[in-house]
């Protein structure tokens, strides 16, 4: 059970702005949209919301109903004349509930939301981390299948957005809601999500979990949005690839032949043997996490993040690469 969006094309006027775009959300799933502004993402919220039509295409809810999704936006719209605790109750009113049950139901998100103290203050009292919470709050005493949100956490400082992701995982967990996440935040994208949608250029380019995303971009153009990326050019053959008169052996299940390159994250689990790739160590920078260098390997420059080992300008080093690397033919 969940939601299934097919063939969704999207116009403002004779502008094409999202075009044959696919993708499902299981049951119990935080699948985060991922791409640049203007590429549709929040347009897609609003479709799936039913606030907004589709050029094309259908949006299947298989297992609950189109009023078990709720949006939150990123500036909240929390009602600046009601209180913490009128806005959280204000759902369960329009949908005439009894007294009684809102009285109990906002008891309960005022506790788990640790909001009991700011129920009687208004959202121009209230930092952007309470505001945040309100509006979970008020979105999550609905008893949503299915939530929409849109850039929750941009208007936070990091100390904050760190909590209300942790947050958001924790809520979550023990209410058993799926969530669809529209982030510009890499990091927050990679945390959160069981798997991403890249939306470049007006299309899925890829749907993949964050680490497949990151060590296997479908293509060039995710590479290069995601970023953080090396590409050595050579020629490969089989699983031979051919860098000046270096071979690095890849499993290459592409098939791919000829004048080709190799993408390599800067993350990458890259080794240093004593029997391997021969490289010569450029720039070295200390970063809380490891050592940053660069690398000069048959002339082309390789950048590689979280070193363990402390490398000196000018030194020669031999690498091992994993055979598991992407290769894309030029």
């Amino acid at each position: 059970m969940g939601l299934q969006l097919k063939n969704i094309d999207l116009q403002y006027g004779k502008q094409s702005v999202l075009k044959n775009i696919s993708f499902t959300i299981n049951e119990g799933e935080i699948v985060t949209l991922f791409g640049p502004s203007g590429v549709g993402k929040t347009s897609l919220l609003k479709m799936i919301a039913g606030i907004q039509p589709a050029a094309a295409g259908e949006i299947i809810f298989d297992g609950f109903k189109q009023e078990e999704v709720l949006l939150v936006f990123q500036d909240f719209w929390l009602f600046p004349h009601m209180t913490v605790l009128e806005n959280i109750a204000f759902g369960l009113k329009v949908r005439r509930k009894d007294k009684q049950v809102i009285a109990e139901k906002v008891a309960e998100m005022l506790q788990i939301f640790d909001l009991k103290e700011l129920a009687k203050q208004y959202p121009s009292q209230l930092s952007g981390g309470q505001k945040q919470r309100v509006a979970l709050a008020r979105a999550l005493i609905l008893a949503p299948r299915l939530l929409l949100l849109d850039e929750p956490f941009s208007n936070l400082d990091s100390h904050l957005r760190l909590k209300m992701r942790e947050y958001l995982l924790k809520l979550q967990k023990e209410f058993q809601f799926s969530v669809l996440l529209v982030t510009h935040d890499q990091e927050e994208a990679f945390l959160l999500s069981d798997k991403m949608v890249i939306l470049l250029d007006q299309e899925v380019q890829q749907i993949a979990s964050p680490k497949e995303i990151y060590y296997q971009p479908k293509n060039k153009k995710v590479a290069n949005f995601i970023g953080e990326m090396n590409y050595l050019s050579g020629m490969i053959d089989g699983n031979i690839f051919q860098i000046g008169d270096q071979e690095i052996l890849l499993k290459n299940e592409a098939k791919i032949k000829g004048i080709s390159e190799i993408l390599i994250p800067y993350a990458s689990q890259v080794d240093l043997v004593e029997v391997g790739v021969e490289a010569t160590v450029g720039k070295v920078f200390w970063r809380p996490n490891g050592y940053q260098v660069t690398f000069s390997v048959a002339g082309q420059s390789l950048i590689l993040n979280n070193l363990s080992v402390e490398l000196k300008a000018g030194q020669t080093v031999y690498l091992e690469f994993p055979r598991e690397l992407q290769v894309i033919a030029l």
